[in-house]
């Protein structure tokens, strides 16, 4: 996978090359990649962007549904078994959290903002995207 810097503001307004980040194929829309506050929009294929979309709700109901089994465990604990319970699927939820987000990585580029907030480097992404943005620059 390689590197490269592209414009912050063309990658905000999703004016980037329509190649995908991840295979090289033609990009079939855009995705959300970066942490809060620093999110650029990277092209991807539908299957990719999908699979993007499928992660991240993971990644929600894991937290949800392991907060919620604690309170329910905490709230009927009464029942001696039901807050040990609600305790290993809350931490069994993070796990899964966890792993949903380690496999975002796979989809998603990384981002790296810099010091002066016009360019954005973005690593592990396909080296025929890094030719087209290239071509696009040039």
């Amino acid at each position: 996978m390689a590197r490269v810097e592209v414009d912050r503001r063309a990658a905000v307004e999703r004016r980037l090359p329509p190649v995908s980040v991840k295979s090289g194929a033609p990009a079939d829309g855009y995705a959300a990649a970066g942490k809060s506050g620093e999110h650029v929009f990277v092209p991807l294929t539908q299957v990719e962007f999908n699979q993007v979309r499928y992660l991240r709700r993971r990644q929600k109901s894991a937290i949800y549904g392991g907060v919620a089994c604690f309170v329910l465990g905490g709230a009927l604990s009464r029942f001696t078994l039901l807050l040990p319970l609600g305790a290993v699927i809350a931490v069994l939820s993070v796990v899964l959290w966890v792993l949903a987000t380690l496999a975002l990585k796979r989809f998603l580029p990384g981002v790296a903002i810099s010091a002066n907030g016009r360019r954005v480097e973005l690593s592990r992404v396909h080296g025929d995207f890094v030719v087209a943005v290239s071509a696009l620059e040039a």
